[in-house]
C-alpha cells in the first residue's frame, strides 16, 4: 500500500493493543501500515481487528461461533429463515449471528439449547411453524437422538487425544477438528513423506499461518513448544490414531548414529477432501511450498526463531495464536 503522503510502499507493522467490546477490554495484536517517513499508521483491516476482541469475548462469555450457529442449523437441514421461526427470533437477527454479530447471552442460550436434539424437538413444539413441518422436524430429531451414543463415543475419543473442546486463543477459536488434522497430516505424507520432526513444524506453520491470515486455525490443534521446536500438543498420541485408522503409514527409518525415525507416507482411508476448504488448502500448499527441501534441522533452526516458541520453550507451554502475526518464516 502507498503512503498518501509521500506515494511511497508503506511497511506492514504489528503493534499489541487492547480493544473493547461491550467494555471489556481485550488484547489483539494490530496490524497496521506504517509511513515511515511521517510516522503516520493507517488499519490494515479493522474488521480483523474487531474480530480478535470479539472472538475472545465469544470464549470468555461462552457464546457460540458463527459457524457453529450454522452447524446446528443444518444438522436439521433447515434454512436459515425457518431456524429463526423455530427459535424465535427474527430472519434479520438471526442471520446477522450466523454472519459474526455477536449474539445476546439470552439468545446464544436459546441457539446451544437447540444443539441437542431432545431440546430441539421441544422448541418445535412450541413454535409457530406448520403442522406437517412440525411432524418431519420431530422424526428428523428423533433419528439424530438415536445416533447420540455414536456422538459420545467420538466425543470422548476426541478429548482424549485433543483434550477439551472449547475454541479458544489456544486452538486458534476453532473446535478442534481430528478429521481436518488428519486430512492436514495426509496433505504432506502424500506430497513430502516427512519425518515427524518435520511434521510437526509443518503443521505448526500451516495452522497459524491460516490464523495470521484469516483469524482461525485449521484444525483447531494446541501447538506446545519443546526443545524440538513448536509440535501439536499429545502429537504421539493423535499420529497413532491416524495411522490406526489408516490416515498414513509409518516407515520406521534407522540413522547412521542408530537412532530410530518415522516417516510419514499417505494411507489408504477415503476422506472427504471438500472438509478443507479452497483457502484452507491454498494454506497447505503454500506452507509445503515454503518448505520444500528443507532438512529437519533445518525447520527445526528457522521454528526456533519464531516468537511463539522463544517466548513458551523455558516452560514448555502451549503457544498463543495471537503469535501467529508475528512469524517470520511464512
Amino acid at each position: 500500500m502507498q503512503s498518501p503522503f509521500t506515494g511511497k510502499e508503506m511497511k506492514l507493522v504489528v503493534r499489541p493493543d487492547t480493544l473493547a467490546i461491550r467494555k471489556e477490554q481485550f488484547q489483539i495484536m494490530h496490524r497496521l501500515w506504517l509511513c515511515e517517513d511521517t510516522g503516520e499508521v493507517f488499519e490494515y483491516n479493522i474488521d480483523e481487528t474487531i474480530r480478535q476482541a470479539e472472538d475472545q469475548y465469544r470464549v470468555k462469555h461462552n457464546l457460540p461461533f458463527p459457524e457453529e450457529i450454522k452447524a446446528i442449523r443444518e444438522q436439521y437441514g433447515l434454512s436459515a429463515a425457518k431456524m429463526s421461526e423455530v427459535l424465535r427470533l427474527g430472519i434479520n437477527q438471526y442471520k446477522q449471528y450466523e454472519n459474526g454479530e455477536l449474539p445476546s447471552e439470552s439468545n446464544a442460550n436459546l441457539i446451544y439449547l437447540a444443539r441437542d436434539p431432545k431440546d430441539f424437538s421441544q422448541l418445535v413444539q412450541y413454535s409457530a411453524i406448520e403442522e406437517s413441518e412440525k411432524n418431519t422436524l420431530i422424526k428428523k430429531s428423533e433419528a439424530l437422538i438415536a445416533l447420540q451414543n455414536q456422538r459420545i463415543a467420538k466425543a470422548w475419543i476426541l478429548e482424549f487425544l485433543m483434550g477439551n473442546a472449547l475454541p479458544g486463543l489456544e486452538r486458534g477459536f476453532r473446535y478442534p477438528n481430528l478429521e481436518k488434522f488428519g486430512l492436514m497430516v495426509q496433505f504432506f505424507a502424500r506430497n513430502m513423506t516427512p519425518l515427524k520432526t518435520q511434521l510437526n513444524k509443518l503443521l505448526f506453520y500451516s495452522d497459524f499461518a491460516h490464523f495470521k491470515q484469516y483469524g482461525r486455525s485449521i484444525s483447531g490443534a494446541k501447538y506446545r513448544a519443546i526443545s524440538m521446536g513448536p509440535v501439536p500438543d499429545n502429537f504421539d498420541g493423535l499420529f497413532q490414531y491416524l495411522e490406526n485408522n489408516r490416515f498414513v503409514d509409518f516407515e520406521h527409518c534407522e540413522y547412521p548414529n542408530g537412532a530410530i525415525g518415522t516417516r510419514f507416507h499417505a494411507g489408504d482411508k477415503e476422506i472427504d477432501h471438500a472438509m478443507l476448504s479452497p483457502v484452507e488448502l491454498e494454506t497447505l500448499k503454500m506452507v509445503f511450498a515454503r518448505f520444500k527441501g528443507v532438512s529437519v534441522q533445518e525447520i527445526i533452526k528457522i521454528s526456533h526463531e519464531e516468537t511463539g516458541w522463544e517466548k513458551n520453550a523455558p516452560t514448555r507451554a502451549v503457544i498463543n495464536y495471537l503469535d501467529s502475526y508475528l512469524l517470520k518464516a511464512v
